[in-house]
């Protein structure tokens, strides 16, 4: 009985390591369970309003820019027509400075012209005056030293005299005379602040002008926003709000789903992620049993929730990533939420153990 002993222990010994190598050699692969999923892309309205219609059901297919839903637009019509008002009154403002400023121009044009030509026929009437005085002097005082002398009679030297004496008082006149007519170019020239003002009122008008357009095209925008279109090709999900009920901003009105942007994700331990890169591709097999093939675009670069506990020597967490898996969906078998199950093939030595 004891020369038999070691032979049963070297039969269990051999026996044990060849189930271990068995069950340990077909470690080949395992099975990952995913959902398939994909971003919603949820339509909502820029502006407040009553949602007036509704034009599409869940599971219609739409169109990038299609029309799906009215909000009332009356509201923004009426600022649209005041802004659009505003506007215009602006615009009629701004022709009547700018035909005042050109009036004011063409005023102060012609005053300045006239009053320098005025001034200028008086410096040269001036000018002809003190001449004609000089020489009336120069023959008083010829006529006066002759008299004095016997030459000359009283009557000659008295309208010698008295002819001076009007030249004098001309040229006095003369100068007064200039001296309005430099006043009046003054006056003119001073009219050119004037100017400045109209031009000055002229471009706060058309400051006013540009605010009311701005107006007006911002109360367009938001007119605009009373359509509310959709931004892809893609299928109504969700009709999160029903004609009759007030919208605000940013309030969702549906979600569309892009059937051809969906993917598989599943989430794998800590012990095999090293073993998934991207572009890598795994079978993917839906709950119908048909598989097809899926390609790796995602992995996962922060660690998730932990789902077991290594109760080994270690006693830690094994925390888990997401893995993200793009799959052909043209034949349409693929549907938010369904059951994906993915085989993530796992490479083994001889041994059997986890390369």
């Amino acid at each position: 009985m004891k020369r038999r002993l070691p032979l049963v222990i070297a039969a269990l010994v051999i026996v044990a390591g060849g189930l271990y190598y068995f069950e340990t050699s077909r470690l080949h692969e395992i099975t990952l369970t995913g959902i398939v999923t994909t971003d919603d892309v949820i339509v909502s309205s820029e502006v407040q309003g009553r949602l007036q219609q509704l034009l599409v059901k869940q599971g219609d297919r739409v169109k990038a820019g299609e029309l799906l839903a009215l909000i009332q637009p009356e509201e923004w019509k009426a600022n649209m027509a005041f802004y659009a008002d505003s506007e215009q009154q602006s615009a009629a403002q701004v022709a009547q400075a700018k035909a005042d400023l050109q009036y004011e121009e063409d005023q102060t044009r012609d005053r300045t012209r006239q009053a320098e030509a005025n001034l200028a026929v008086a410096q040269a009437g001036l000018t002809q005056g003190q001449a004609d005085a000089e020489n009336a002097r120069l023959i008083f005082e010829r006529e006066q030293a002759l008299y004095h002398k016997g030459v000359e009679s009283e009557q000659a030297y008295d309208q010698a005299r008295t002819a001076y004496a009007a030249a004098k008082a001309h040229v006095e006149a003369l100068r007064k005379q200039a001296q309005a007519n430099e006043a009046a170019l003054a006056l003119a020239r001073s009219n050119e602040s004037q100017i400045a003002v109209r031009r000055a009122a002229l471009e706060a008008n058309r400051h006013r002008l540009a605010a009311a357009t701005a107006q007006k095209e911002k109360a367009k925008v938001h007119l605009g926003y009373t359509e509310i279109h959709a931004p892809i090709d893609g299928i109504v999900d969700v009709r999160a709000a029903l004609p009759g009920e007030v919208v605000n901003p940013g309030q969702g009105i549906v979600t569309l789903i892009n059937p051809d942007d969906l993917w598989v994700r599943a989430d794998v331990e800590e012990s095999y992620i090293d073993k998934i890169r991207v572009g890598e591709k795994m079978a993917v097999r839906l709950p119908s049993g048909a598989e097809r093939e899926g390609t790796v675009f995602y992995r996962g670069v922060d660690a998730d929730y932990a789902t077991q506990r290594d109760v080994s020597r270690t006693k830690r967490d094994i925390k888990t990533f997401e893995v993200r898996l793009r799959c052909d969906n043209g034949d349409r078998s693929l549907a938010v939420g369904m059951t994906a199950y993915v085989t993530l093939p796992l490479a083994t030595d001889h041994g059997g153990n986890l390369k």
